[in-house]
């Protein structure tokens, strides 16, 4: 079979990823096919986000309106029409996605599985198509799982919950992450007797420990019944066997009658076919892909839910859009992975959450270094004339500082609200300028200022004892810094005092060597120190030469130089810091410098970059000091012994000037040649390395 064309990039997945990276690289120009196997919009716009949302506003209406007028005829064919108003929206959208409104942007669209047959070849149907790049967008599925007696036509997940034909009188729901909980509302508000069946300790265990049980007492409020620590174990003519595990680990059986069982329990990956043949790795959770959502197959990437941990169409959009760039700028820009990833669960009320948990922030921190600041909504204005008083932010910020390390938000609104803090998080906008910023009033939105007041009182009122805090923590470094600070300028000092050039300091220090018996051990020692006052090493490690020739130069710089290198790695452990940067050439040189020690400090060594830097650097970043000094000891050697060389091949250091005459020719040959042998060697082991790596 003849490859029918081929492509510069094919697209594998019409959903939220796939229409994005389609769509992007159709705008900049490149020949682009996007296959879909089953429906255009994929998950979100079918079975996902779309219709529950219709469906959750169809309830809320309803509901409403049941409880200001009690109820009437119109109003149960009102509720009858939730299930075909959720459909006519899902019709809405699709018009503009048909297969023809894409190709009108100049791509080409093809209904069908997508099966890879080689590395840049793939299938679909009888027809071969070959592309240079490719990106997987295939999305997931909800997961499933065997209960004895449940019988397949009374399971419902979200791909087909949205075709009933009728509200079910009994709904029983297993899982309370956000499909089960925004599914099981919008039923118990149409009238569905739910209950909720939850493996875990806390309802809503997702969200914030102050939430959670808000959260519970609207659903409750509204009748549906909630079981903790329990698991759905069998079915016997529609009545469900429910173990449930109390606080004191006894066990009972409840039976919850049903007409239909919702799994919300989770998705797994839609893996394509033929990914061994195209040289592509996967795993049963996802198709495995690098830092830049590449897969072992360059040519191939892997974005959205079939990649991805936080299953969101927001992220699938983000992260199409980053590959696209990252693609179209030939690698050069990358793809930000540290990005905050908002969250919201469009129950009533609304609950969205952005950046730390509670959980993560105290594992990282000490309980004195953060402060939790909770804001019940009765402080907003425009709550109070809602009747909305029932809403909750719980915000988590650096003290001082004000940075926003984690916000969770129960309310109206809270899935908009939560864009500020968002923002915040990425752009490390701090509690100070929100707090100043000006927000409409009365609006929701007050209630980030009222955060930013509750902030600025706190971190007022606690101002000295969280300066002496800080302080005692510091004390040592602080005092180190200020021994650092006074020897730097005394011995900046003494050169303006005595009116002396490098070159002077140079000859002083080499008059004293040479006329003490002790001179190795004076150099070796001066050397040693001096990372204290930052006298530059390329110009000791000549002065060697001059003094002591070679080979004995060498042999002494070596051990001056290694005492050196270690006394500024030991100063930087001593300021060492947790560095999380975003992903600039910065934070891939400390993330290669924290998992490839050796490697990198060599690298860093025989390719000449200052000498400090990559002293104080390792340290500060907590390398693993057996790798640093193994890799100082010998990357330092082509470098050394050509500058060794250079020393020797100074005649007179009082009448050196930067001319032919001043060295002599031998010496300077070698350092040339050790120059060149040295410039070779890292190149070399930087190929394999590089080899090393891929395999």
């Amino acid at each position: 079979m003849n490859i029918s064309k081929t492509y510069d990039v094919i697209v594998i997945g019409a959903g939220s990823g796939g229409l994005s990276a389609a769509v992007g690289f159709t705008k900049i120009g490149k020949k682009v096919l996007l296959i879909e196997r089953e429906h255009m919009g994929g998950e979100c716009t079918n079975s996902g986000c779309i219709p529950s949302k219709a469906l959750l506003h169809h309830a809320k209406a309803y509901y409403g309106a049941k409880m200001l007028s009690g109820g009437s005829s119109d109003l149960d064919a009102y509720r009858q029409g939730a299930l075909a108003y959720t459909q006519g929206k899902i019709d809405e959208i699709l018009k503009d996605e048909k297969p023809e409104d894409f190709e009108k942007m100049g791509m080409d669209v093809v209904l069908g599985e997508a099966i890879f047959e080689k590395p840049c070849v793939l299938i679909v149907g009888e027809k071969r198509y070959g592309f240079k790049k490719a990106i997987i967008a295939t999305g997931s599925s909800p997961r499933e799982i065997s209960i004895q007696g449940l019988k397949k036509e009374d399971i419902l997940t979200n791909q087909n919950i949205f075709t009933l034909s009728e509200i079910p009188e009994n709904l029983l729901v297993i899982g309370a992450g956000p499909i089960g909980l925004e599914m099981g509302q919008a039923f118990a508000m149409l009238g569905s007797n739910v209950t909720i069946v939850s493996r875990d300790d806390r309802f809503a265990a997702l969200e914030d420990e102050k939430i959670s049980p808000i959260l519970q007492k609207k659903f409750e409020d509204m009748g549906v019944r909630i079981l903790l620590r329990a698991e759905l174990k069998e079915a016997q003519n529609r009545v469900g066997l429910v173990t449930v595990r109390n606080s004191e680990k006894k066990e009972e059986i409840i039976r919850v009658p049903y007409d239909k069982v919702l799994l919300a329990i989770g998705r797994v990956p839609n893996i394509p076919q033929g990914l061994k043949e195209a040289g592509i790795a996967y795993d049963e959770r996802s198709v495995l892909v690098d830092k830049q959502y590449r897969t072992s197959n360059k040519d191939v990437y892997a974005i959205g839910d079939v990649s991805q941990k936080f299953k969101f169409t927001h992220t699938a959009d983000d992260t199409a859009r980053q590959v696209v760039t990252r693609i179209a700028s030939k690698q050069i820009l990358r793809v930000n992975r540290k990005k905050a990833i908002p969250k919201v669960t469009f129950t009533s009320p609304e609950v969205a959450s952005v950046g730390m948990s509670n959980k993560d922030v105290c594992k990282k921190y000490d309980c004195t270094e953060y402060l939790r600041i909770e804001v019940p909504y009765t402080k907003n204005d425009r709550a109070k004339t809602d009747s909305a008083s029932e809403g909750l932010l719980v915000l988590i910020v650096r003290k001082l500082t004000g940075t926003v390390l984690g916000a969770n938000i129960i309310g109206p609104s809270a899935g908009e609200i939560i864009a500020v803090f968002t923002l915040a998080i990425d752009q490390k906008i701090s509690m100070w300028k929100l707090r100043s910023t000006i927000y409409a009033y009365p609006t929701y939105s007050l209630i980030v200022k009222r955060a930013g007041d509750m902030f600025f009182a706190e971190t007022m009122g606690n101002l000295k004892s969280d300066l002496k805090r800080i302080a005692r923590k510091h004390v040592f470094k602080l005092i180190a810094l200020v021994f650092w600070a006074a020897l730097l300028f005394s011995f900046h000092e003494y050169r303006v005092v005595n009116d002396l050039t490098l070159k002077e300091m140079l000859i002083i220090l080499y008059d004293f060597v040479t006329t003490t018996t002790w001179g190795p051990v004076v150099y070796m020692l001066v050397y040693a120190l001096r990372p204290l006052i930052f006298f530059p090493a390329t110009l000791l490690t000549a002065l060697s030469g001059l003094i002591f020739g070679l080979p004995l130069g060498i042999l002494y710089t070596i051990v001056g130089e290694n005492m050196s290198a270690n006394l500024a790695y030991w100063i930087g452990r001593f300021f060492e810091k947790d560095m999380r940067l975003e992903d600039s050439f910065m934070g891939r040189w400390v993330e290669a410098l924290c998992k490839r020690p050796f490697m990198s400090v060599l690298f860093m060594r025989l390719f000449y970059v200052p000498f400090d830097l990559t002293n104080y650097g390792s340290g500060i970043l907590k390398v693993k000091w057996r790798a640093y000094a193994l890799a100082t000891f010998i990357g330092i050697m082509p470098g050394l012994a050509t500058f060794v060389a250079l020393g020797a091949g100074i005649k007179d250091i009082r009448s050196f000037e930067l001319s032919v005459g001043s060295f002599d020719f031998v010496s300077l040959g070698v350092a040339i040649v050790v120059f060149v042998v040295s410039l070779m060697l890292s190149k070399y082991l930087k190929r394999w390395h590089s080899t090393r790596e891929k395999k």
